[in-house]
Order: structure tokens, then C-alpha cells, then sequence
């Protein structure tokens, strides 16, 4: 039995003793009374101590009040008591459950050799073709990851719910739930990751547009060939992100993962938004939604990870769009760079023709990421599963995996050959 395995055990273990025992406390103070054989002995001391610090309490405070003032004070003395025990219990609870998922993730990925996984447009879930192709790629290959939408570029929602703002917009297309979503997670024996949409959002800026990012030249809310962000500043879609993504937690993902978490990428000189776009303003909005984020999210048993443009590996600068490294690593617990290498310009890493040269740009790529301290559990990168033959998908892979680490292949078609993988006995 390994470290984890060890510390996983340990940690329910605790979290059942410290139940119990405060239940115990609770009951005591409470006055319930029970049978003195029940009675754990450091429980029996710790209600006497409380007892003899509420004597001491009372009788300095006014030695010359009523038995009924003093019961009163007793009782709300108690309550206090119990009220902030139960806060740090709850605490305690979320805490506990961040670091369980913490573990069951290391485990799954020391068993499996390493994160491997595929992306499934959220549209295809019921797509039988689709998903014989999945299934298949599952069954064959050493795969082990699904990334699948929860809340689309489109802006819709692809399950069932309450969220009032969602029901509002009238947004939702739901295309799995728990029961659906738990039998192909467990009978896959997979790690399940949801993909949320976060500042590009159409439905989103067109029915609250005075959250969306401004065209001051056209006097309406900016587009950017078909899509509409939301200024990342406003609260009431970080709010609606954020309870999307808890609510999806419920579901069975194991982890969310924001992308297009970024102001657009245009130089586009007549966008308004309601911070000035300066690089402190465009780092700082978007690091505080993140530090808002990751509490909630993994307070529920759920990782948080985000997709990143590949060139801030390489580039301090933002470039306009409020992702830096250093910063954002620090509220997440992944950081996935799209380092496609379609996307990189002639001449980059010293190549002509970048995307037929996959495995030299994107160790490169990763390279300068993991020469700026960035660890390498965090680092799992986007690979393209696009505009390439099967050997150069085989070479995006071989590039992560030379670094030791994971890596997610993207495509929007959710199709893959089984080439692109290593083959396994089924």
C-alpha cells in the first residue's frame, strides 16, 4: 500500500472520528444525557472543562444574578459553542474533501501511467456514432480521460438546471444527467472532466448586455466573428459560472475546467470595458474570479483546471487577454496550454513551418514552461487532434510524455483514429 493509498485511509478515518466525537460534544452540552459506559473518556473530560468554564464565566461576570439569567446565559453560551463548532466542522468537511480528490486523482493517475485523455463535443453524447467511436477508443487504447462539455461556446447548458439565470436565458440543452453520466464514467473506469465556457457567452451578453463587453463605434455590444464576451469584471456571470460548475460537481465530474477564461483576443481599439484594459486591471480580474472559484469548486470533492493559450509559456505578456502563467497557476490545481502547433507562427522555436514540426515545438513550448518553476503534475497540455496525420498526433503525445507529463487531445469533432494511441489488449 503506497503513501497515498495510506493518506487517503487516514483522512476518512479522521473525518469519521471527528464526527463521531463531535457528536458526542454536541449531545453533552446539548444535555442529552447518556449512559456513562458510552461515554468516551476525553469527551467526559472535555464536557466538564466546559461545564467549569461556564461556572467561571457566570459567576465573574454578575455573581448577584437570578438562576433564570444565569440558565439563559448558560444556554446561549452553549449555543455559541455549538454553532462555531459546527462552522468548522463544515469547514473542515470541504477541506477534507479537496484532499481526498486530491489523492483519488494521484492515485488514478500513478495507476494509469499518467493523465490520457480525448475531448467529446457535449452535442455528441447522444450521438450514437460518436460515441461507438469513443467506446471504441476506450476499449482499445490506453485513453483514460474524457473532457466533455458542461456549458458549451454556444452558451448553453448541457444538463438539467435550477440555476435560475440559465432557466431565464432558456439555454439549456440537457444531453446527459447523473445516471448517464456515472454508468459511462464507472463502466469506462475513467476520469471525468467538464469543460465550462466562461467569458465567451452569446446567449449570456445579449440578454444582460450591460455585462458584456462594449462596441463604443457601434454602439451595441462588441462581436468577434460570431462571438460575444462578457466583461470578465461583471460578478453576476462569475457568480453564474461558479454555480453552474458546483452544480455540475453534484453530477460526478471530477473536474471542471474553464475555458475561455480570457478577455478577447483583439486589438480591436473600440472595446469598452467597465475596468480600463490595462495589464494589471485584465490580470487582476481575471486571478480574482479564479481565487473566487476554486474554494467552491473543490470544497465539493471537484479539481479546477483551465485552458491557456500556448504562447504564455514562452511570453510574460499577456497579450491582451489577462492570461499570465505565474498567476493563474496559483488558483488552479491544472493548467492545460493549447499548444497546437497550427497555432504557432512561422519561424517560432526557430521552425518554418510549425505545425508540420509538432514534437519540436511543443517540447520547446513546454519546456519554457517548466524552466519557469511551473510543476509538472500542473502542467497538462492541450494536444491537436486536428490538421495532422496519425504519426504527427502520435508525435504531439510522444513530446508531453518525453516531459513526463498528461496531456488532453482536442477535437471538435470528437473524432480520433486509433492510431493516434497506444494499443492495449481489450
Amino acid at each position: 500500500m503506497n503513501r497515498v493509498t495510506n493518506f487517503f485511509l487516514i483522512s476518512i478515518f479522521i473525518f469519521a472520528l471527528i464526527n463521531f466525537i463531535s457528536n458526542d460534544i454536541s449531545n453533552e452540552i446539548e444535555g442529552q444525557y447518556l449512559s456513562s459506559n458510552n461515554l468516551p473518556t476525553n469527551t467526559t473530560i472535555f464536557k466538564e472543562n466546559v461545564d467549569l468554564k461556564i461556572s467561571k464565566i457566570i459567576a465573574k461576570d454578575d455573581t448577584k444574578e437570578s438562576n433564570e439569567k444565569i440558565l439563559i446565559k448558560e444556554e446561549e453560551f452553549k449555543s455559541n459553542f455549538i454553532l462555531n463548532l459546527d462552522k468548522e466542522l463544515v469547514q473542515l468537511n470541504k477541506e477534507l474533501r479537496f484532499l481526498i480528490k486530491q489523492n483519488q486523482y494521484a492515485e488514478f493517475s500513478d495507476r494509469h501511467g499518467g493523465i490520457k485523455g480525448i475531448y467529446l463535443n457535449g452535442y455528441h453524447f447522444n450521438n450514437k456514432n460518436k460515441m461507438d467511436l469513443i467506446e471504441s477508443v476506450f476499449k482499445n487504447t490506453n485513453v483514460n480521460t474524457l473532457v466533455i462539455d458542461i456549458k458549451t461556446d454556444n452558451g448553453h447548458v448541457l444538463f438539467e438546471t435550477n440555476n435560475p439565470l440559465a432557466i431565464e436565458m432558456n439555454n439549456v440543452r440537457s444531453k446527459y444527467n447523473k445516471a448517464s453520466l456515472e454508468e459511462f464514467k464507472n463502466d469506462k473506469n475513467l476520469y471525468l472532466i467538464g469543460r465550462v465556457v466562461v467569458f465567451q457567452d452569446p446567449l449570456f451578453a445579449k440578454k444582460y448586455p450591460e455585462e458584456a463587453v462594449f462596441d463604443t463605434a457601434k454602439n451595441t455590444i462588441y462581436s468577434q466573428d460570431g462571438q460575444y464576451f462578457i466583461d470578465p469584471s461583471s460578478k453576476k456571470a462569475q457568480n453564474y459560472i461558479i454555480d453552474i460548475s458546483k452544480e455540475a460537481c453534484e453530477l460526478g465530474f471530477d473536474e471542471i475546467q474553464f475555458d475561455y477564461i480570457r478577455y478577447p483576443d483583439s486589438s480591436y481599439q473600440y472595446m469598452k470595458f467597465k475596468d480600463e484594459s490595462t495589464f494589471e486591471n485584465r490580470i487582476k480580474n481575471i486571478n480574482s474570479f479564479l481565487s473566487l472559484a476554486k474554494p467552491e469548486i473543490n470544497s465539493l470533492g471537484c479539481l479546477l483546471s483551465a485552458d491557456v493559450f500556448g504562447f504564455i509559456l514562452t511570453n510574460k505578456f499577456d497579450g491582451g487577454i489577462g492570461q499570465n502563467l505565474e498567476t493563474m497557476i496559483e488558483n488552479l490545481d491544472f493548467i492545460s496550454p493549447m499548444v497546437y502547433p497550427s497555432h504557432y507562427n512561422s519561424g517560432s522555436f526557430g521552425f518554418s513551418n510549425p505545425n508540420r514540426n509538432p514534437y519540436g515545438v511543443i517540447s520547446a513550448a513546454l519546456q519554457d514552461a517548466l524552466d519557469r518553476d511551473v510543476q509538472p503534475y500542473k502542467l497538462r497540455p492541450f494536444l491537436q487532434g486536428f490538421w495532422h496525420t496519425d504519426f504527427e498526433v502520435r508525435e504531439n503525445i510522444r513530446a508531453a510524455e518525453d516531459k513526463d507529463l498528461g496531456w488532453l487531445i482536442w477535437n471538435v469533432s470528437s473524432s480520433y483514429n486509433l492510431e493516434y494511441f497506444s494499443k492495449i489488449d481489450s
